[in-house]
């Protein structure tokens, strides 16, 4: 049986809708790619992106687990 990997990716958009993603892969190195590819859209609308490479056990892969948080910006002073 070859081993597979999972790349989960979780994003909160601009508008407060939240998408989930669970895709397989059959190459370790396409997994964590496309791991490091979910953070390509920073600063083009989500608010949030968890992502993680998981094995067929759901071990996280060589530590491939990281998120981005959009900062918040103060409320101006009157």
């Amino acid at each position: 049986m070859n081993e597979r990997y999972y790349v989960e990716v979780i994003k909160i958009t601009s508008s407060g809708a939240e998408e989930r993603n669970l895709t397989p892969y059959d190459n370790k190195d396409t997994a964590i790619r496309k791991f490091h590819e979910a953070f390509n859209v920073i600063g083009g609308g989500p608010k949030f992106i968890s992502a993680e490479v998981h094995d067929r056990y759901f071990n996280v892969v060589d530590g491939k687990r990281d998120y981005w948080e959009e900062a918040v910006k103060p409320e101006p002073e009157e």
